[in-house]
């Protein structure tokens, strides 16, 4: 530095620091390496460029930093406005270098250092995202993110992060890594959409066109139809489609990072064509490549709806990985049945190519509508043997993967069900009917539903209403969506289009279904009540049935202890009055009915019938991790602790990073070595896992109370 810089310096940050050198250019300020006296640590001073005063809160990165604590992220120690008008900002050295400098000199990273970083890199920003309000950083790319000597990444540079309850701080957009969401114009479509001409990294607000502006909904939803639910100048670059910026902004700049890191090429630019991750010749795990890929869709709904969500994803791999092998199984017995089809259809020539085809296609439906029905009749395997060999016939036919979609559903598998339909839009299939499309987009919808991923599932209902617009359920599915959003007016709309489709719509149990919704979410529980009950009364068919019980269950568990016998009264009567095919999805909710009557009563026997529902529904297929855990927690709370032992050592192979299935093989070890007389060295080595994994799960904000029991237990118990 020469003498001028030094004196300035000096007069910026007074005399507590030395051995000042630059280090480069950032996004918005210079970067210079230094020696904070005080404290005897190497830091990193960040002087906020003077060209960019008045565009950003040149503190906004201290004061989102400042209130955080994450292994992944840099520490903050100071602030400094000087007189000058430079803004210094003193953090932590992270020692290592940049993942862009990483890439470019060692190249591509393999799969195991790339899933590291992908797990890592998701962990850290659910935890931004976890914030109330929430933090978005905006400009997530490999030059903000440091590796470390460990191989562990840092992310850095928070000077382009939204507060949403706050107002824009400074939204960036760096070409390849910015999502469409953050380039496009008010007013535009996405077929004819220009970019804001940004500078690097340059902040959008007060430059040119891009502005805070009142926007609703995309201005038009897919229908044509107009929704009312504005936002703030927090979310001031919606345009042409592409929605406003949220947790979805920040899954797409995961998702370009890690392409980077496993190809060495920067993405395209995400308004126009970005070369597809899955076209390079990469030796990696396929599933691993459709995750990133699914977190650079163009469209936000196609993306994953937050950081934790994809990290679900990436923890899952392994299964999903399993799934694929199996698809490429069936897919090679499609292959081997099609030859044998093909030499069949040589003799055809002989015996008549229409009389084959009729029968070939009528073996084909017979096959769908048996698996349908061992479906409906909770034979789940065998469903699935039919389908399979209706596929082997007709690989080419939509209706036998809707009905695995469907199957899936059933069995409470409800990203298998979402990861199927994805599956089939991947390929040009043939239908016989436009419900059968209805029917697809219908089932993906219910598992969005039931992931709670409202705005997809409002977007799948939608498309099932334009192939088949006379369903009420569709409409009911649709408006209940965005009730759970907030969104009444555009609910208010729904009802009003399921009304001018279908005559005396509102006499239906669609229309109570939905109105129930509405009175629930006002807090007009009694009123609510009324409408599910009368739902039930004059339900359209079974779906229709099960959601009006579910709801009305729902309304009383609001309520409160009060209503928990009405509660299950109600889910009784609905399994016995539905087919056996719906029991499954009314179990649970019954079996966590049980469960609070147990704990409101002290009644034991309630316990047991918990136990028994959970039992039947993993019997009939629901093999989810959150029911075998309810079976391991009662028969731990019914003393039958051999056996919950027996289920939480199956659940640690199937989920070795699950704190909770060490949590409770913890519990259950403890009254097995109380039992016995023996020592505590296991009971301690299932909770001290448990603790090392439930404080990762800490840092994205996971709370659990039993956790802190085991801690009690632990110190006071076990030693």
């Amino acid at each position: 530095m020469n003498y001028n810089e030094t004196s300035q310096w000096a007069a910026d940050l007074g005399s507590g620091y030395s051995a000042i050198r630059p280090l480069g250019e950032g996004g918005m300020g210079t970067l210079y390496r230094a020696h904070k006296d005080s404290l005897d640590v190497d830091v990193v001073i960040k002087r906020v460029k003077q060209k960019f005063k008045g565009r950003m809160d040149e503190r906004a990165e201290a004061n989102i930093l400042k209130t955080l604590k994450h292994k992944y992220l840099p520490r903050i120690y100071d602030v400094i406005e000087s007189p000058s008008g430079y803004v210094y900002t003193i953090m932590d050295m992270i020692p290592g270098e940049n993942m862009q400098n990483y890439v470019k000199t060692h190249g591509p990273v393999s799969q195991k250092l790339a899933y590291r970083w992908a797990c890592q890199l998701c962990e850290v920003i659910a935890y931004l995202h976890s914030q109330v309000p929430p933090i978005l950083h905006c400009d997530i790319k490999p030059s903000n993110i440091m590796i470390t000597p460990a191989g562990d990444i840092c992310v850095i540079d928070f000077n382009t992060s939204l507060v949403f309850s706050k107002g824009v701080l400074a939204i960036g957009a760096t070409p390849g890594y910015a999502a469409p969401e953050q380039y496009t114009r008010p007013g535009a479509s996405p077929d004819t959409i220009e970019t804001v001409p940004l500078e690097e990294t340059m902040p959008l607000r007060g430059y040119k066109d891009a502005f805070a502006y009142q926007n609703v909904r995309s201005n038009k939803d897919p229908s044509g139809r107009g929704v009312s639910n504005s936002v703030t100048a927090a979310q001031a670059t919606n345009a042409g489609g592409y929605g406003t910026i949220s947790k979805r902004t920040d899954v797409y700049g995961i998702g370009a990072t890690l392409y980077y890191a496993i190809t060495g090429q920067q993405p395209g630019h995400s308004l126009k064509d970005v070369r597809p991750i899955t076209s390079y010749k990469l030796k990696f795990s396929r599933s691993f490549l459709l995750i990133i890929a699914r977190a650079m869709m163009k469209r936000q709904e196609e993306r994953f709806c937050d950081a934790q969500e994809m990290l679900r994803a990436l923890q899952d791999i392994h299964a999903i990985d399993g799934r694929y092998k199996k698809v490429v199984h069936s897919q090679r017995v499609v292959a081997a049945v099609s030859l044998v089809l093909a030499v069949s259809g040589t003799l055809a020539i002989l015996f008549g190519v229409q009389r084959i085809g009729v029968e070939r296609y009528a073996a084909y439906d017979a096959l769908v509508r048996k698996g349908r029905t061992a479906a409906d009749e909770m034979r789940f395997d065998e469903a699935e043997q039919d389908l399979q060999q209706a596929i082997a016939i007709y690989d080419d036919q939509l209706e036998a993967y809707v009905e695995q979609a469907v199957l899936l559903y059933r069995q409470g598998k409800y990203q298998e069900c979402i990861d199927a339909v994805e599956t089939t839009q991947s390929r040009e299939l043939k239908y016989y009917s436009r419900q059968s499309v209805a029917n697809l987009y219908n089932v993906a919808a219910e598992a969005y539903y039931e992931l709670e991923s409202y705005e997809s599932a409002a977007t799948m209902y939608q498309k099932a209403i334009g192939y088949s617009p006379d369903i009420l359920s569709y409409y009911q599915g649709e408006a209940t969506a965005l009730i759970q959003l907030g969104d009444y007016s555009g609910a208010d709309e729904v009802l009003a289009e399921m009304a001018k489709a279908v005559p005396d719509a509102e006499q239906s149990g669609a229309y109570q279904v939905v109105q129930s919704e509405l009175l629930r979410k006002q807090g007009d529980l009694p009123d609510a009540l009324d409408a599910a009950r009368k739902a039930i009364g004059s339900a359209d068919g079974n779906d229709q049935l099960a959601r009006a019980y579910r709801l009305a269950a729902s309304i009383c568990e609001d309520i409160g202890d009060s209503m928990l016998s009405e509660e299950i009264n109600l889910l009784n009567q609905g399994i016995e009055q539905l087919p056996d095919g719906y029991y499954n999805a009314l179990a649970g909710q019954l079996a966590s009915a049980y469960i609070r009557q147990a704990e409101a009563t002290g009644n034991p026997g309630y316990q047991k019938d918990a136990l028994r529902t959970y039992q039947q529904l993993e019997k009939n297929g629901n093999t989810t991790l959150e029911v075998r855990l309810n079976i391991a927690m009662l028969q731990y709370q019914l003393h039958d602790f051999s056996k919950a032992m027996e289920m939480l050592q199956a659940l640690k192979k199937d989920y070795p990073k699950d704190y909770r299935v060490y949590k409770w093989l913890a519990f259950v070890q403890g009254e097995l070595d109380l039992q016995n007389g023996a020592s505590y060295t296991k009971t301690l080595g299932y909770y001290e896992t448990a603790a090392e994994l439930y404080r990762a799960e800490q840092a994205s904000g996971v709370y659990d109370p039993q956790m802190d029991e085991l801690d009690r237990m632990a110190r006071n118990n076990w030693q």
